[in-house]
């Protein structure tokens, strides 16, 4: 028998049930093993640290550790041990709890699938000394001093005279001319000329991959484009009458789900899948006037007349309302905007009961007309447009979009001054995008246009929620007055008062605060880093005793 032969007889005998003769160990060797399974990579990733009181031994138990911007939560234990579980990405942690200076943060806090992020130890301010705080030696006069009080922070916006930027050529994603084909839109009147009959698409969305949905009004429909402005489809719009939904509002959540408000006798929510479908229809009550989306949110916010909100899901069983709520939702907070003057507006910060946690104050070299919040930004930035006019009332001709990007602590992160939308009707005229960028609805009578922003950083001419440096100068137990303070960088400086107490304002940034005595002239430095709108306070500084002559 050839060997081959005798190769193949031998391995059907393995494949039959009755056989019994063991297979030699070199034709095991040649059968070919079953490919193992392909582990899944998880899609998450995990955030740690130790929350120890600043100077202190003690740890921060209780505490609670949020992410802007997202619905995760963590509290730390007895050891002040906690953990997050977060999807890729870079978020800002804020952290609270008892005896700790409200709102202290924890930014660009980097999460990467399976990976474990460990922060250490993470140092927060007590408000009193904690009773088991122990005895740790003192930092040395080089260490910053990093503020984490909050205050009122103050943005002076920047501009001194109205300059619209004009868009370049690659910003525009999409123009539309006036018809019913696809890629038109209904339009009527011209908005340039305040004619009382210009209408035109009444709002519109980002979609969760940058995709364009438009309520086409006058069309009766919404028309899709993807994210180079192409047409990708429409789909008809539920009215009650034969009349064109005029005073209407559109979101889109991030599974494509679309949802359209109508303001009429009786407000109407419906809810369409992403080809279109209706999913469910609802009454809404009166006071309901529009509807806004968050990204990572699954219910849409519903904006009411009086400034608060409801979050809602709408259900077979009809609607099911979370709130009033103060606002949109950052964080653990609602924030607001009111028009205080015609120079000044304030971004609120609300807790869930509706009390004032921080009010970011704007002021304006030009009138403010008007003041709108665009969105709430993967970041946790507010992005507001702040419409100003240069004139002697508030219908000169002259006119801007200020768009801003603030944090909760009231820095300026980004500025641009856009064309206004030129529309009459009060309508949706921004859409927050998700890199970042905002998308402006423009019209005349000639088109519509969808333009693309991205909001560069503020001119350094802006002071954007200034710190406080405070404290109070000593010389052998008693208290200086005259002492000098001054932080040359900046070039700011203030004198000691009677009691040796002294305040100075800076910038955010990084400082040498320079205190020096106004007789023997022996100055002490302190190095401090202070956040937009918060307080550092250094204490007692005790100036250097002057030399003594010699022989004495």
């Amino acid at each position: 028998m050839q060997p081959a032969v005798a190769l193949l007889l031998c391995l059907l005998a393995a494949d039959r049930p009755s056989a019994r003769a063991p297979v030699p160990p070199a034709v095991r060797a040649a059968v070919p093993a079953a490919p193992a399974a392909r582990p899944v990579a998880p899609r998450t990733g995990t955030v740690s640290g130790v929350l120890r009181h600043k100077a202190c031994q003690s740890f921060a138990a209780g505490a609670s550790v949020a992410v802007i911007g997202r619905e995760a939560l963590a509290t730390s234990d007895a050891m002040g041990r906690f953990s997050l579980t977060l999807g890729p990405g870079t978020y800002s942690l804020v952290i609270r709890g008892p005896n700790l200076v409200a709102d202290q943060r924890v930014d660009e806090v980097t999460v990467l699938s399976g990976h474990a992020r460990d922060l250490g130890v993470v140092e927060v301010w007590p408000e009193e000394r904690p009773a088991n705080c122990g005895v740790m030696p003192s930092p040395p006069a080089e260490e910053p001093v990093v503020a984490v009080a909050p205050d009122t922070p103050s943005v002076e916006l920047p501009g001194t005279a109205v300059a619209p930027v004009a868009p370049a050529p690659e910003q525009i994603l999409l123009r539309g001319s006036p018809g019913t084909g696809p890629g038109q839109f209904g339009l009527q009147g011209n908005p340039a000329r305040d004619d009382e009959d210009a209408l035109g698409p009444t709002s519109f969305a980002v979609g969760p991959h940058g995709g364009l949905f438009v309520l086409d009004s006058l069309n009766g429909r919404v028309a899709r484009f993807d994210g180079r402005g192409h047409f990708a489809g429409a789909f008809p719009l539920v009215k009650p009458g034969a009349e064109p939904v005029v005073e209407a509002d559109l979101a889109v959540s991030d599974d494509g789900t679309i949802f359209i408000f109508t303001q009429g006798d009786v407000p109407a929510l419906t809810q369409y899948d992403a080809t279109g479908r209706i999913l469910v229809a609802g009454a809404l009550p009166a006071s309901f006037k529009g509807v806004d989306f968050l990204f990572g949110r699954q219910r849409p916010i519903f904006l009411m007349q009086n400034g608060q909100a409801v979050r809602a899901e709408l259900g077979w069983g009809g609607l099911r309302p979370e709130g009033p709520l103060p606002g949109l939702p950052l964080g653990e907070l609602f924030t607001g905007l009111e028009r205080v003057s015609r120079w000044r507006a304030a971004v609120k910060l609300f807790t869930a009961d509706g009390r004032v946690r921080r009010s970011v104050q704007l002021h304006s070299l030009l009138p403010i007309t008007g003041l709108r919040l665009v969105g709430v930004n993967r970041r946790g930035e507010m992005v507001v447009a702040v419409d100003r006019a240069e004139g002697a009332d508030e219908t000169a001709p002259h006119a801007e979009v200020l768009l801003l990007a603030i944090t909760p602590q009231g820095f300026l992160t980004g500025a641009i001054a856009v064309p206004r939308g030129d529309r009459r009707f009060e309508f949706r005229e921004f859409g927050l995008a998700p890199d970042g960028a905002v998308v402006q609805m423009q019209s005349d009578a000639a088109e519509v246009r969808f333009v693309r922003w991205v909001l560069p950083p503020p001119p350094k001419g802006s002071v954007a929620g200034e710190g406080l440096v405070k404290g109070r100068v000593l010389d052998g137990g008693r208290p200086v007055a005259g002492a000098a303070v001054t932080a040359g960088k900046a070039r700011r400086a203030s004198t000691c008062q009677a009691d040796g107490t002294f305040e100075l304002r800076l910038p955010p940034g990084s400082h040498v605060v320079s205190i020096r005595a106004p007789a023997s002239g022996e100055a002490v430095e302190r190095r401090v880093a202070v956040a937009a709108g918060a307080t550092v306070d250094l204490g007692n500084v005790i100036l250097p005793a002057a030399p003594q002559p010699p022989g004495r």
